[in-house]
């Protein structure tokens, strides 16, 4: 069997230098509200949905979700555009029952498989991403955060189950070929003061995949959500290498503005490019961006497109393999969506009348500086950043209550139940532009 490598600062595949050209597949084994148009956290859909229909019928949509959302189609998509990996976000609830945690669950792994027999096919690699650990390795509702406090740092028996899976899932899929690396650990952010705690969880991961598994590459991610690596101290495993994460425009809003000149934007993008990478420079070993995208929901698609060509243009320049943030959701990210007269599209254009993405931001917001009001003294904008996560915990169970559950009941089961088809690709269409500048950087001229 041929494995991809690290070897010194680059990958090698068959001999070769390769550099990667990806997309992450979207919320297929992570559900993100943002990316579906659905309000609250994966855990509190899925109990929304058997609350009002039942397990079973639960259970079904979600089966039906996944097994549409990705295809023989899609693969045949990204093959036409170039994409030669796919990073693949889970949540860990498809492989462990909290109820039973010593039982695997099937149900992920089956899902895996089937996605496998596609990237074989279609000689494209996949990188697993851990996104979502029990108790959340960050405060945000993409790690399936129901408290906004990142209790996986809090408790070794969280960590110690993903150990236990991380060395499972290698087991099981040591001898595949496609299989580029193992993304252990999405986006850590705020975990407790004591030092080393993140290079400790690492290095056991790494021990336990070792046992079983010594032909795939491990790739960590840095504190502060893949942006900050002052955590990690060095890199004993010699088939390790680094992915981090790129939001330029979400730590400065003003960049995304039409009216920002766009040399400037780019000098900005690549001096913020420049003092991130250098401070990976220190580890000898091979980056992967891992994360980089911007919003194309309620933003001039020309603009969005000219952000996504400068950031891949720094990808070039640099030499750096990458994956944007995303191949396919409802319309807020993807290349891919489902058309709007869709099932899907219809049913968030309704949730969208009572809540959207920046409008729980917003109000998560306002509600802190309210609360910040009776209590003496300035309170720094640091608490105040940390205090969100939790203020918009309380509005998930709001979000579930007054707006996800009622419009569920209004539908109904015959009518919600047709929603995982839209994710079809015959039911879906795609941005050409998109297309074609992808293919620009996938295929690139000589």
């Amino acid at each position: 069997m041929d494995f991809v490598k690290v070897n010194g600062k680059q990958f090698y595949y068959r001999g070769k230098p390769i550099q990667f050209c990806g997309l992450g597949i979207g919320s297929w084994l992570n559900l993100e509200h943002f990316m579906l148009g659905i309000p609250t956290t994966e855990k509190q859909i899925k109990e929304t949905f058997t609350e009002c229909f039942g397990e079973e019928r639960s259970n079904s949509f979600f089966e039906n979700f996944v097994t549409a959302f990705v295809r023989d189609e899609d693969f045949h998509f990204l093959k036409k555009i170039g994409i030669n990996l796919i990073r693949v976000p889970f949540n860990y609830h498809w492989f462990l029952n909290d109820e039973n945690p010593m039982i695997w669950r099937e149900e992920g792994f089956r899902h895996f498989d089937r996605l496998l027999a596609l990237c074989r096919k279609y000689e494209i690699f996949l990188m697993p991403d851990l996104h979502a650990v029990p108790g959340g390795e960050n405060p945000d509702w993409h790690s399936d955060n129901q408290t906004g406090i990142p209790q996986f740092w809090h408790f070794q028996v969280f960590q110690e189950q993903m150990i236990r899976l991380w060395k499972e899932f290698s087991r099981r899929y040591a001898e595949e070929e496609f299989i580029l690396g193992y993304d252990l650990l999405n986006e850590p952010f705020l975990m407790p003061a004591k030092e080393g705690m993140l290079q400790n969880f690492y290095e056991r991961v790494t021990e336990a995949i070792r046992e079983v598994d010594k032909n795939h590459i491990l790739f960590l991610e840095g504190d502060f959500f893949a942006m900050d690596f002052s955590s990690i101290k060095e890199i004993k495993d010699q088939q390790t290498a680094i992915t981090f994460h790129f939001y330029p425009t979400v730590w400065e809003k003003d960049l995304c503005d039409l009216e920002y000149p766009r040399e400037m934007r780019k000098s900005i993008f690549e001096q913020r490019f420049q003092h991130m990478i250098s401070k990976m420079q220190k580890f000898e070993r091979p980056l992967l961006c891992g994360e980089a995208g911007y919003d194309i929901a309620g933003q001039e698609f020309g603009h969005v497109m000219e952000l996504v060509e400068d950031t891949l243009e720094l990808f070039q320049k640099y030499k750096i393999s990458w994956t944007l943030w995303c191949y396919k959701d409802a319309g807020f990210m993807g290349i891919v969506y489902p058309k709007k007269e869709s099932v899907w599209m219809k049913f968030t254009d309704e949730i969208h009348k009572q809540w959207t993405h920046y409008r729980e931001m917003e109000i998560g917001k306002q509600l802190i500086e309210e609360m910040c009001r009776y209590f003496p003294g300035q309170v720094t904008e640091t608490l105040k950043y940390r205090l969100q996560f939790r203020q918009r915990a309380l509005l998930f169970e709001l979000q579930k209550e007054q707006i996800l559950k009622p419009q569920l009941y209004r539908w109904g089961w015959e009518k919600v139940k047709q929603m995982p088809d839209s994710f079809r690709m015959e039911n879906c269409e795609y941005y050409s532009e998109y297309e074609e500048l992808l293919k620009r950087f996938c295929f690139p001229t000589v």
